[in-house]
């Protein structure tokens, strides 16, 4: 805090404040406060995310206040998701790459599709407006609007969220390195840990975690009370923010104004920001809301929503839609792992479909019904995930039966479909904040093996990356239906210079299962280049 000033309140404030870390909570001694109008911070270190809590003293027993657990999200995963989509401005004529494409915003920003739903919900909305608790469509559209508008027209945003994008694009670096080195995305995530969160909370009006204390940002107030990104309330955030964008295309009908249209696709990839959660399986049956209405204090709710959220991201959920197609999907900090290779194909349909569906109304200058948005029969049915109906998922760590929410009776088993009602939030979380939970069934552990290269093909380069003086090499996975590993040790690479398009020998895996075959060119990306039954031994490389 080293040059900055302090107005006398904050300064008294800073010597009645005791940052303590939460496990001192549960020591025999406690925490001493200095007095009556003692503030305590209470901070959380682990290996799931930092947590940040506010106390006020005295009280009987800790009571958080409404800036307590944050949950944070990762926004260079919704970049990539909006700016691989395709946008129309005449009809008859082809989409133009959304990357291609910035959208002005009334206020001066210049936004790219995927720029605008990763900063949506996450970094601009109202933190004390959830979107999804409007009482009805008509007062969620209006919240809709509000949130948007702190991102489009708000003279201030301009130049904080080209802040926020300058952070956002060391993530994208981070996880391009991990793809170019051959290492899964989410271990560059892993490693970045809160670092860059920290940072966005300052650039949102706030301070570190633990020096810089006032006031709170808005990052973090937002992920306070963000059940706007789980479940149902994020089909209803969706649902409520393209009928706003599908109203400013009916405005664009009437005007043929190009600006207009450019608002609405503005609006419609802040709303997809919610469209795009509900493809990550850390937000589909996490019963958000309910654990923060029901446990006492609510901020501890949030808190241990948290470990389930992880979960599930983790090794994913088999999900089924209403167009009857079945995948599994994974969570935040995976969308570019290997093994979410048909989530990132699902998640992208249902995003192209939604900026289709406001072109159209820019075209027809008529209106769907919310019900009848062509996207939603893409999103994972999320009663069936909900209510844990569909075969292959472990065990939820929360299950919302009416009005309880009942937890898993071994924290630490996964696959432990016992519930029970008889617990609450400290002591849980107290399970949770050390717990080493095992794998679920049918988990397929990555092989240990690469495969190995028995001869080559050809002695002539050909190609763009069958060249002399490149090198190539192969890793595989094992897949068992909707099941797969992640990906095993690669092989050396292999120089280029007089031998061409190898033969492999690739590991069997000893229950017979399928595997895939992955090649990286030395400095691009990994790429799956052939699947193989439980039997073949050898494939031939003779890909371009």
């Amino acid at each position: 805090m080293s040059g900055m000033q302090h107005s006398p309140v904050a300064n008294q404030a800073q010597a009645n404040l005791v940052v303590a870390d939460l496990e001192q909570l549960f020591d025999q001694q406690g925490i001493a406060l200095p007095g009556p109008d003692s503030h305590l911070v209470l901070v959380m270190h682990g290996h799931h995310t930092l947590k940040y809590h506010r106390f006020d003293a005295p009280a009987a027993s800790p009571q958080p206040d409404n800036r307590g657990p944050q949950l944070f999200f990762e926004g260079a995963e919704h970049t990539a998701i909006g700016d691989n989509t395709l946008l129309r401005f005449e009809a008859g004529q082809p989409g133009i790459p959304a990357h291609q494409a910035p959208l002005p915003l009334p206020n001066g920003l210049h936004l790219t599709y995927g720029q605008v739903i990763a900063l949506g919900g996450d970094f601009y909305g109202l933190p004390e407006q959830p979107i999804a608790d409007g009482a009805n469509q008509a007062e969620r559209i209006a919240r809709f609007t509000q949130a948007f508008d702190s991102l489009a027209r708000l003279p201030a945003a301009k130049d904080e969220a080209e802040q926020i994008l300058a952070v956002m694009q060391e993530e994208i670096r981070a996880a391009n390195q991990a793809i170019k080195d051959g290492r899964q995305p989410h271990e560059a995530y892993d490693a970045l840990g809160d670092s860059l969160s920290a940072r966005w909370n300052r650039i949102t009006g706030g301070g570190s975690f633990v020096s810089d204390l006032f006031p709170l940002g808005r990052y973090l107030k937002l992920a306070a009370s963000n059940w706007d990104h789980f479940g149902p309330w994020a089909l209803l955030a969706y649902q409520a923010g393209h009928s706003a964008a599908l109203r400013q295309a009916l405005t664009a009908h009437a005007s043929g104004a190009e600006q207009d249209l450019q608002l609405a696709y503005a609006m419609n990839a802040f709303a997809d920001h919610f469209l795009t959660d509900l493809f990550s399986a850390g937000h589909l049956r996490v019963p958000r809301k309910a654990l923060a209405d029901s446990v006492t204090p609510s901020d501890v709710g949030s808190l241990i929503s948290r470990f389930m959220h992880d979960e599930d991201s983790q090794y994913g959920l088999v999900v089924r839609n209403a167009e009857g197609e079945q995948w599994r999907a994974y969570g935040d900090k995976r969308y570019f792992d290997s093994v979410d290779v048909a989530n990132r194909r699902q998640v992208a349909r249902a995003v192209q479909r939604s900026a289709d569906e406001v072109f159209e109304a820019f075209v027809s200058g008529h209106l769907p019904q919310p019900a009848d948005y062509t996207a939603l029969r893409l999103v994972p049915d999320l009663q069936a995930a909900e209510q844990d109906l569909v075969p292959g998922n472990f065990a939820p760590l929360y299950f919302q039966q009416g009005k309880t929410v009942l937890r898993r009776k071994d924290v630490n088993d996964l696959n432990d479909r016992n519930r029970t009602a008889d617990w609450w939030g400290w002591s849980t979380y107290l399970l949770l904040k050390d717990y080493q939970p095992n794998t679920p069934a049918g988990f397929i552990p990555a092989p240990g093996g690469s495969p190995s290269i028995s001869s080559w093909q050809r002695q002539q380069p050909d190609g763009l990356n069958w060249q002399r003086g490149n090198a190539v090499r192969y890793a595989y996975s094992i897949t068992d239906r909707l099941d797969e590993s992640y990906i095993g040790p690669w092989s050396a690479y292999a120089e280029l210079a007089e031998q061409f398009h190898p033969t492999l020998q690739v590991p069997v895996d000893g229950q017979r299962r399928g595997r895939n075959l992955f090649r990286q060119f030395r400095g691009g990306s990994p790429e799956l280049i052939a699947s193989l039954d439980g039997l073949a031994t050898t494939y031939t490389d003779r890909n371009p």
